[in-house]
């Protein structure tokens, strides 16, 4: 799965908000309101990955300034532990205004996934397996059990060992408790704001569309306040969860600026959830067998020996301006080894771009035999060591060449060079 640039300052945010919120809670008056909370953390994972049948998640996320939103997003997914099946609902609207759909369901036998969902180019791709298909890789996957979880744990309990008395654990007629809390600046550890700061500045310096809407923070960056609330069910399972970061930092000039992060997650209709496979009727649908995979898999990879380009464009004097071009070469690809060259060209006037241009081999390999997409190493101009990755799309003939590198504005997108 790739990353979009576009969602490094959420996700700061997110990991932010919920140190915040966990910091918070834990704050606490005393030892057992921080425990019940880390305790409804750990019951709610593992019932999600062991016990329930079958559950939704809901999560949410929106970053504001002056009261308008920049970018939101908003994912429902389904889990049917039981049956081996998942269905996927997600929304997403970028900073720079364009907003995005997706759709996928997921059983033992098919995969479908949808594409431009709710406009007038609405497809889906219908996947048959006819070996059966491993569901195992879209199965919630308890994090307390990963090899990190404990340092992660132990990194929170030093935070929350330097606040005091903020947050209110109340225990309700049901069984269930509801905690709250809040952080002011003056409570915030100052290595949090270290942080929160640099990786703040890091997600400006990459992303044009979120520098078009809020001045590049670059200085006095802090967490100015973060509130909380969560709800632990009967049965120890957190099920609801909201927090709201604000974050003040000054522009280039000077200029004081605030920005605030919400986050809302729900668990919801716990064993009572049906994850359905679509009716597709009057749709626009391929179908596509595989045999034995997570994902689709490749029926001819050799077919993609060839040249592949796209334009290198920048924005001038208010217009698009194309510079160069950028090259991929496949010169050879099969079931598990995809083998090639890429390369930058300059137009005359614009040496000064072609001075850092990249030029390298490539020799990367699939994580499974016929897989589609394979993982491989560079060295970049400058001389570093650098990773990419490479994914052949049967469908369209397109190459998805993503490179480990800090720029905005390269396209890993490459259409075929025809005659």
């Amino acid at each position: 799965m790739r990353i979009s640039k576009k969602v490094v300052l959420p996700a700061v945010f997110i990991a932010g908000i919920l140190l915040f919120a966990t910091t918070a809670f834990a704050d606490i008056v005393n030892k057992s309101g921080y425990d019940t909370l880390k305790d409804g953390v750990k019951q709610t994972a593992a019932s999600c990955s062991e016990s329930f049948n079958n559950f939704t998640l809901d999560f949410s996320y929106a970053v504001k300034y002056k009261g308008e939103t920049i970018s939101s997003e908003n994912e429902v997914k389904k889990y049917d532990r039981q049956n081996g099946a998942t269905e996927d609902n997600s929304y997403r609207m970028n900073p720079d205004g364009t907003t995005y759909r997706s759709y996928y369901y997921m059983d033992k036998s098919t995969w479908i996934t949808g594409n431009d969902i709710g406009t007038s180019n609405e497809s889906y791709v219908y996947t048959e397996y006819t070996e059966g298909r491993e569901t195992d890789t879209d199965r919630f996957s308890n994090p307390f059990k990963q090899s990190e979880a404990a340092d992660i744990e132990k990194i929170v309990d030093a935070v929350v060992g330097s606040l005091k008395d903020q947050v209110v654990v109340q225990e309700n007629a049901d069984g269930s408790k509801s905690l709250s809390g809040s952080l002011s600046e003056v409570q915030i550890p100052a290595l949090v704001n270290a942080v929160a700061s640099l990786q703040v500045k890091q997600a400006f310096a990459g992303d044009n569309s979120l520098r078009a809407k809020i001045p590049a923070l670059t200085q006095d960056i802090y967490v100015k306040q973060i509130e909380g609330s969560a709800t632990i069910d009967p049965d120890g399972a957190m099920n609801y969860l909201l927090a709201t970061l604000i974050l003040s930092g000054k522009d280039a000039q000077g200029q004081v600026h605030e920005i605030t992060m919400e986050v809302l997650v729900k668990l919801t209709d716990v064993n009572a959830t049906v994850a359905q496979k679509p009716d597709l009727t009057g749709k626009k649908v391929e179908k596509v067998t595989g045999k034995s995979s997570s994902g689709p898999q490749i029926s001819n990879p050799e077919m993609f020996a060839g040249t592949y380009s796209n334009a290198i464009i920048i924005q001038q004097d208010g217009k698009f301006i194309k510079i160069g071009e950028r090259y991929l070469l496949i010169a050879h690809a099969d079931n598990t080894t995809i083998a090639g060259r890429y390369y930058e060209e300059y137009k005359e006037g614009y040496e000064t771009y072609a001075q850092n241009a990249l030029a390298f081999t490539f020799d990367a390999n699939t994580s499974e035999p016929e897989k589609q997409d394979a993982m491989f190493e560079f060295i970049d101009s400058a001389g570093l060591n650098r990773t990419g990755s490479i994914y052949l799309d049967e469908r369209t003939a397109k190459i998805y060449f993503n490179l480990n590198i800090p720029s905005d504005s390269y396209d890993p997108v490459f259409m075929p060079v025809l005659e």
